[in-house]
């Protein structure tokens, strides 16, 4: 039986989520949170940014079993993310057939929730060839694209450097020249699964996450926006992001990278606290931005690999039968 989160199931949570698995990659790692907490503080789960959570137990054949799936809600969008997922495939080895199976029955589940809810994707971010990729396919999630998390451990004081004029900040009227860049370097598949060919495209990726904890610069040099840098700050590590990168020279895309450091060093010098590690995206059609980034001494962190399901909640409504017309009367000969 598979339900809604309730306070009788905080010992199993509890249990569970030291051997969970760690989907959504940006969130635990800036705002790492216990899945018992998120449970706990989110009493609306399809309102907001609300966590919804499920629990499974179960008795198969005399034996016992017991999961939960997590879901965060992405603002003002028709889309979730799934956060966390336990028990770990990897964790239990006397159990290879149980827990596929229970992941399934909890990825089916959840779906369907969040279809209920008007939730038309659900995303989920694995590593690279984990044992993970089955069940997701089992549970009609797509791959649509893969990407290397890289990491710098600490902001170090940027070199004196000639870097390309033009940088201002981003401006909320720079947003239909942002999804313009990242329309134009984006390919097609992957805007498909992300949801930028509907009439609900919104900002381009990862703007949703968070929103008032991103800030920004472009670069226009001549008026006409070319590229733009986003930084996020976390609790525990901050994130930078590079728009429109296949269509930046080296030169322009070191230009950018320096500039977002610039910013969190510069809001580090504002906050103080302890240094702490900032991480940016590459995936496999960036071209040029993993080099940009190694020349500044971020290192390869991890390997990932992001799927989607698409809920088709947009169908949910009954079909009504047309009435058929009659085409079988006679024509007049001429």
């Amino acid at each position: 039986m598979i339900r809604s989160f309730a306070l009788a199931d905080m010992l199993l949570v509890y249990s569970l989520q030291r051997s969970d698995t760690l989907l959504a990659i940006e969130h635990i790692l800036t705002h790492p949170r216990s899945p018992l907490w998120l449970a706990l503080t989110s009493p609306w789960p399809w309102a907001g940014v609300g966590v919804a959570t499920y629990v499974a137990r179960s008795r198969e054949q005399g034996q016992a079993s017991a999961g939960f799936v997590q879901l965060l809600k992405r603002p003002a969008r028709p889309e979730a993310d799934l956060l966390h997922l336990s028990p770990a495939l990897a964790v239990e080895p006397d159990c290879q057939q149980a827990t596929p199976a229970l992941w399934r029955q909890l990825l089916a589940h959840s779906c369907n929730e969040a279809a209920q809810f008007g939730i038309e994707r659900v995303y989920v971010s694995i590593p690279d060839g984990g044992p993970e990729q089955t069940c997701l396919s089992d549970a009609n999630f797509r791959l649509y694209t893969r990407e290397t998390i890289f990491r710098l451990e600490q902001i170090a004081e940027p070199e004196a450097s000639n870097e390309p004029a033009g940088y201002r900040w981003q401006l909320p009227q720079d947003s239909w020249a942002l999804q313009r860049l990242y329309m134009r370097s984006t390919p097609h598949l992957v805007q498909q699964a992300e949801g930028a060919l509907g009439g609900r495209a919104g900002s381009p990726r990862l703007t949703w996450w968070e929103p008032e904890r991103w800030r920004g610069l472009v670069w226009a040099p001549t008026g006409e926006v070319h590229g733009a840098v986003q930084v996020h700050t976390g609790r525990a590590g901050h994130w930078l992001r590079i728009v429109g990168a296949n269509s930046l020279t080296a030169r322009e895309l070191r230009g950018l990278v320096g500039q977002g450091l610039c910013l969190l060093l510069a809001t580090r010098r504002k906050w103080g606290g302890d240094p702490i590690p900032i991480y940016a995206t590459v995936r496999d059609y960036d071209a040029g931005l993993s080099g940009a980034l190694t020349g500044f001494g971020f290192a390869p962190f991890v390997d990932r690999a992001r799927f989607v399901r698409h809920t088709l909640s947009a169908c949910l409504k009954p079909l009504v039968a047309l009435p058929v017309r009659d085409t079988t009367r006679e024509v007049a000969a001429h």
